[in-house]
């Protein structure tokens, strides 16, 4: 029993620490927008403000499906759970060396890139949507 209860705790500790992360990171999202905004550079506002907003659906997706699975005595992550999340990122991470490969390839043609960091923030981007999509696929699929 008592193992139980110092595990239940840990996962509303990681759940909480969750949230506390994602807030930070809207809150350095809206800053960033809103100095853009300042200095007249209203993509880059809006492109903040789009981020924030993401972030902030995910998290409460997050918060609310974790919060019911601990009210109703269920683990934050099973054995299901896990294998979900490694399926999905050994697809992603597959997929995304070919996603590296185009923006390689097509970088000095297509694509256009201010400098080396822009170009890596829109691979690790990709990636993170990568894995989002197969997370989404596999958590639906039956493995």
């Amino acid at each position: 029993m008592k193992a139980k209860n110092k595990t239940a705790r840990n996962e509303k500790i990681r759940l909480i620490a969750i949230i506390i992360l994602s807030l930070l990171v809207i809150a350095t999202g809206i800053l960033w927008s809103l100095t853009s905004f300042m200095r007249g550079e209203i993509t880059g506002g809006i492109l903040g403000i789009i981020i924030a907003i993401t972030i902030l659906a995910f998290a409460l997706f997050v918060f609310v499906r974790g919060n019911r699975d601990l009210k109703g005595g269920y683990p934050l992550k099973d054995e299901r759970s896990r294998r979900v999340i490694e399926k999905a990122s050994s697809t992603s991470f597959y997929v995304s060396l070919y996603l590296l490969l185009a923006i390689g390839y097509f970088s000095d043609s297509a694509l256009k890139f201010r400098d080396v960091s822009q170009a890596t923030s829109v691979a690790v981007g990709g990636m993170a949507l990568l894995f989002l999509i197969f997370w989404i696929y596999y958590n639906r699929k039956e493995i």
